[in-house]
C-alpha cells in the first residue's frame, strides 16, 4: 500500500490525452504542462534507447518549463517495433496503410517508456508488450483508417479505440501500448519519493 504526498505538485509534460485519462484513472492530482521536444533516432540507436531517450528528454523539458524545486515531472514515449521494423506515428494515410498491413496477422512489440525528473534526479523505466493482431481484410483498414483515429498513434493504432477488435492476443501492460505503463509508473513514484512507502 503507497500513500500519495499530496503536498507536492505532480506534472504530465504531454499533449497526450491517452496518458492524461491514465492518469486520472489511478486517482493523481497533477497539471499538464507543455513541453514538445524532436523525436529523431539518433544513428545506430535501438528502439529501447531511443523511446527512454525521448521520455527523459520530454519530462526534463517539462522539469525547466516549471518554477521550483520540490516537483516531479512525469514523461512518456511509446513505439511500435514489428520484424526489428519501428513504426512511429502515420505521416499521412498512406503511411498508415503500409503500417497497418504491416500488422496484419502478426506479433509486435510495444516499447513504452516513462520518466520522472525530480530535483534534476531522472528515473526512468521502459516496458515491453507483445501484440498480436488478427488478419486484417482490406475493408476493415480502409474503414479504420477513414474513422481517422490511426493520426497521431504509434503503429497508426489505438488499442483503447475501434482497433480494440484487431487485437487477437496481448501479452503484458495494457496502460503500456496506450501510452504510460501504470505499473512501471507506480515504482517510479515510489523510488522518487512522491509516495512513500508505509
Amino acid at each position: 500500500m503507497t500513500q500519495q504526498n499530496t503536498k507536492t505538485p505532480l506534472y504530465l509534460a504531454s499533449g497526450s490525452p491517452r496518458r492524461k485519462e491514465l492518469l486520472e484513472q489511478v486517482d493523481l492530482q497533477f497539471e499538464v504542462v507543455n513541453a514538445p521536444v524532436e523525436e529523431v533516432a539518433l544513428p545506430h540507436e535501438s528502439p529501447k534507447s531511443y523511446v527512454r531517450r525521448i521520455a527523459i528528454e520530454k519530462a526534463l523539458a517539462g522539469f525547466n518549463k516549471v518554477a521550483g524545486k520540490e516537483i516531479w515531472v512525469i514523461g512518456g514515449d511509446t513505439a511500435v517495433m514489428v520484424d526489428d521494423k519501428v513504426l512511429g506515428k502515420p505521416k499521412n494515410q498512406v503511411d498508415s496503410y503500409k503500417m497497418l498491413t504491416l500488422l496484419s496477422g502478426n506479433l509486435h512489440k510495444v516499447l513504452s517508456a516513462i520518466a520522472i525528473v525530480y530535483d534534476g534526479e531522472v528515473f526512468s523505466k521502459v516496458n515491453v508488450t507483445e501484440v498480436r493482431f488478427k488478419t486484417l481484410t482490406e475493408d476493415e483498414i480502409k474503414h479504420y483508417i477513414e474513422s481517422g483515429e490511426p493520426e497521431g498513434k504509434a503503429g497508426s493504432y489505438a488499442i483503447q479505440g475501434l482497433a480494440a477488435s484487431f487485437i487477437a492476443s496481448i501479452h503484458g501492460s495494457y496502460s503500456g501500448v496506450m501510452g504510460l505503463p501504470l505499473y512501471e509508473l507506480d515504482q517510479l513514484l515510489i523510488e522518487s519519493g512522491f509516495k512513500n512507502k508505509e
